[in-house]
């Protein structure tokens, strides 16, 4: 979760993105839009002074981008970095859709990026989720091993500013990501807020290898196994817990995806799969020209008759949302917990030439029912909150509802 690129933290801080990028983001936008009709209108009429006029359009854009830089470069206070100037105006093309999740990387927050998807990073260690209502970062977990479990973050510490930027309302996990990572060896200066009060930390970035399934054997032979995100390493370390769980007597079996913001498509499936028989439809997307993309559950179960509630929260999101609503399809476990997160679309990445990535969400996927969960979410079967401090009620009703499945 982090990013060290000073340079591009302090062209963040300037103010770009919030006037000069998101204005110019947004009338290329609308130019690129309209050059697009205007080309095919004129490689059908062969009128030229259509194509003189998509000729003219670029030029006052570029004419307008150039003055514009010129007074920055004149007036403004500080000196304007031109690389962090370029990046910006691709960031707030991202930025000016209204998506949150459509976004610009650099190249050294793409590498980052990739970094963590295979579930290794460097950083501090440590899952966080997004509180939408309040717009606040909440720390999930903390990792055994990290740095930030040696100098004391808790879980439910939430981000108030980092190395002294305000980010107690940033509505974006992805800023808080980037600003929190880094090469190993440097520090970040955090201030959580914990139980009301102002705690700041002084935290080492360091390699960080995350543990995204834990497990354990509870009481009358009921497997429990949590998976905090879906990375690369996740389905391996799943189907070892099941294994595992499997030699020690397990019966049945609780899946917690509270608090999992999602993750690898591939990686989901995969798991999917360890549960349900192959061949069946997993989920399937529809993107911006109709086309429909079928994703189908691989042919290499392990654990398909042990009865099987999954565990979820508001904070469940994304890919834990479609291995929900997949297992619920095939009425292969019971849903315990609170509505989830409701995100039922898809992103993809795209790598550009000079190494940095766009991020664009594609379309809308669909469970095997056919519903899209967007800002919806799913509906547990067995709805009960966590309401009274230091007891997990949810973790004891799912203990009561797996008890009872045959």
């Amino acid at each position: 979760m982090e990013q060290d690129d000073n340079r591009y933290k302090r062209g963040l801080r300037i103010g770009l993105i919030n006037g000069f990028i998101v204005g110019i983001a947004l009338m290329l936008i609308v130019l690129l839009g309209q050059n697009l009709l205007l080309k095919k209108e004129a490689d059908a009429t062969g009128n030229s002074k259509v194509e003189q006029n998509i000729s003219n359009r670029m030029n006052e854009v570029e004419h307008k981008i150039q003055t514009v830089s010129k007074y920055l470069d004149k007036y403004y206070y500080k000196e304007v970095d031109e690389d962090v100037l370029e990046d910006g105006i691709y960031y707030g093309m991202a930025v000016s859709l209204g998506d949150k999740y459509t976004t610009y990387y650099t190249k050294e927050q793409y590498e980052d990026l990739l970094e963590e998807d295979e579930g290794a990073y460097c950083g501090i260690g440590v899952l966080v989720s997004l509180n939408k209502e309040t717009g606040q970062v909440v720390v999930t977990k903390v990792f055994s091993k990290s740095s930030a479990k040696e100098v004391g973050v808790k879980e439910g510490d939430i981000f108030k500013s980092i190395d002294g930027e305000d980010v107690s309302n940033v509505s974006e996990i992805e800023k808080v990501a980037d600003m929190v990572r880094g090469k190993e060896g440097t520090t970040v200066k955090i201030t959580f807020v914990r139980d009301g009060k102002d705690v700041e930390l002084k935290i080492p970035r360091k390699s960080v290898e995350v543990d995204t399934v834990e497990y354990e054997m509870k009481e009358n032979h009921i497997g429990y196994i949590q998976i905090s995100e879906f990375d690369g390493v996740t389905s391996s370390q799943l189907r070892d817990a099941v294994k595992d769980l499997q030699k020690q007597g397990m019966e049945k079996l609780i899946v917690d995806l509270r608090n999992n913001p999602g993750g690898r498509l591939d990686s989901v499936r995969n798991i999917a799969s360890a549960f349900q028989a192959g061949d069946d439809l997993f989920l399937y997307s529809q993107e911006k020209d109709g086309t429909r993309q079928d994703y189908y559950l691989e042919d290499n179960a392990i654990c398909t008759d042990t009865p099987m509630v999954i565990l979820v929260n508001e904070n469940s999101a994304s890919a834990s949302e479609a291995f929900t609503g997949a297992m619920k399809c095939y009425k292969r476990a019971t849903v315990v917990g609170t509505t989830t997160f409701g995100k039922g679309i898809m992103q993809s990445l795209f790598e550009l030439s000079d190494g940095s990535a766009l991020k664009i969400t594609i379309g809308k996927y669909y469970l095997p029912d056919g519903n899209n969960i967007h800002e919806v979410g799913i509906t547990p079967d067995v709805e009960v909150k966590n309401e009274t401090e230091g007891e997990d009620t949810q973790l004891a009703k799912a203990m009561e509802v797996v008890a009872g499945l045959k």
